[in-house]
């Protein structure tokens, strides 16, 4: 090992994220490296040395923060456990970041992103997420509007209208079936759909008419299987799927759709923002959820439904929340709400009809509960919890764990530790990293108080047991 300069305080973090002691990795380390064929002797002084700003030799930063993936539930990178990446280039590595800038560019993109994700289970696992890999996809949109047409003469079968209804009924389909069990139990099938639809589309035949509805319904399916990578802990996946379903969207000419997608890059980064280490990366993080979601609005402009600049002027408001700027969140808010009022939803896209009164609430609560306000913000949540239909059972579990944590806030003690009993017994009917991510947090915030409170120690006691009991499961898997 070389000697470093600085205390390792992101590993420090991680071990304590995942209540694992410095003997505790040392033995999984060397037990990953077994697995591999590697003898090593990482031992707790090994650890500790880490800690104390050391940077181990390679592959020991790999195993570390493998290790500490698995036993999180989530994708964690080497950097994200305060070590320099020295990685040798794998033989997939797969940018997926950028605009090929021609249609045919776009698909093709598409085709080997799925692709690549069907062939390799750990494709991409050791990337990391960057917020500012998404600018360069709306910047393009903003300044080089599409100009191709979307008709095309190709090798494969003729396409017609309804071919595209039948592939926007699979993803609405499977987009239930996902609310329902979550993304653990969905993403295969999800990402074979959008390979076969996205081969249809770059080797097929139809009209410009059939083109542009066929672009939106590979690009709603490109969504959906990031949407999926990021419910299995896969942010750096679902980033490229993002972009590459937003250049799909841009293709086709449909702002719309585009515009919505941008709502959704919006609402990834502020979430992994409250998540961030540092305070420059929270920041950063809400101003590119901000930028993002008043690009949406650009480039909506004259077109957007209210439901639509609703849920833009949404992300604008939990970009800002996370900025504290309390006075540009009020006026972001009362501008989602004064749009949603106006909302026909039977003149909506159909891709948009999830977003209804509960959603909306969870989100006002989301910006309320950032701006230090947990008594309306635990109004707007319970609100949320009862409006839900009952095969939403994932976004189930996401409002009850922020409403046992807007109670927390409040010091109603028993009322959060009921609710996040509540919440426990939902998350055991999904399998969705992105609710064990919020288990985490409300345990975290239940931390400091359940000394005074028997229910929240209890509480606290159920959600370690479930979580280690998910990790293992998780850790079998891979």
């Amino acid at each position: 090992m070389s000697s470093g300069e600085d205390v390792n305080t992101v590993l420090r973090m991680r071990l304590d994220e995942a209540e694992m002691s410095n003997t505790g990795l040392a033995s999984a380390v060397v037990a990953a490296g077994a697995r591999e064929g590697l003898h090593l002797g990482t031992s707790t002084t090994s650890v500790r040395r880490m800690l104390d700003g050391c940077q181990p030799h390679w592959p020991v930063p790999r195993l570390v923060a493998a290790v500490l993936s698995q036993r999180l539930g989530r994708e964690v990178t080497v950097t994200e456990c305060g070590f320099a990446d020295r990685a040798p280039a794998p033989d997939d590595r797969y940018e997926g970041l950028g605009c090929a800038g021609t249609l045919e560019g776009t698909v093709r993109t598409v085709v080997e992103l799925s692709g690549r994700d069907m062939r390799r289970r750990r494709f991409l696992l050791g990337s990391a997420f960057s917020a500012g890999a998404f600018a360069e996809p709306t910047l393009y949109a903003l300044t080089v509007p599409p100009t191709e047409s979307t008709a095309r003469v190709g090798s494969g079968r003729r396409i017609g209208m309804a071919d595209v209804e039948v592939l926007n009924e699979q993803v609405a389909h499977l987009r239930s079936l996902d609310c329902r069990y979550g993304s653990g139990r969905t993403r295969v099938r999800v990402v074979q759909l959008l390979n076969h639809e996205a081969n249809e589309l770059l080797h097929g035949s139809y009209s410009a008419k059939v083109g542009k509805a066929l672009l939106t319904g590979v690009a709603n399916a490109t969504w959906l299987t990031g949407f999926t990578a990021q419910d299995v802990g896969r942010h750096a996946l679902a980033q490229r799927y993002f972009i590459q379903g937003f250049n799909l969207a841009m293709a086709g000419g449909d702002r719309l759709y585009a515009g919505y997608l941008l709502s959704q890059m919006g609402r990834m980064t502020v979430q992994l923002g409250h998540g961030a280490l540092t305070e420059h990366d929270r920041l950063r993080h809400a101003r590119q959820t901000v930028a993002l979601a008043r690009a949406g609005l650009t480039l909506t402009q004259g077109r957007a439904t209210p439901l639509l600049v609703a849920q833009l002027h949404v992300a604008e408001g939990r970009g800002l929340a996370l900025l504290g700027d309390l006075n540009a969140t009020r006026l972001a808010m009362r501008e989602a709400e004064r749009h949603y009022e106006r909302t026909r939803h039977n003149e909506e896209p159909p891709w948009l009809a999830h977003y209804t009164d509960d959603a909306l609430a969870a989100d006002l609560g989301r910006c309320l509960r950032d701006i230090g306000e947990p008594g309306p913000a635990a109004t707007l949540f319970t609100q949320a919890v009862h409006g839900l239909d009952a095969g939403e059972v994932r976004a189930r579990g996401f409002f009850q764990t922020e409403l046992a944590g807007a109670h927390l806030a409040g010091r109603n003690l028993e009322q959060a530790a009921a609710l996040g009993r509540d919440a426990l017994r939902t998350a055991a009917e999904v399998s969705s990293s992105l609710t064990l991510d919020r288990l985490r947090i409300l345990r975290r915030q239940a931390a400091p108080l359940r000394s005074a409170s028997p229910p929240l120690a209890e509480l606290d006691a159920r959600i370690t047991a479930f979580l280690t009991r998910t990790t293992t499961r998780q850790q079998h898997d891979l």
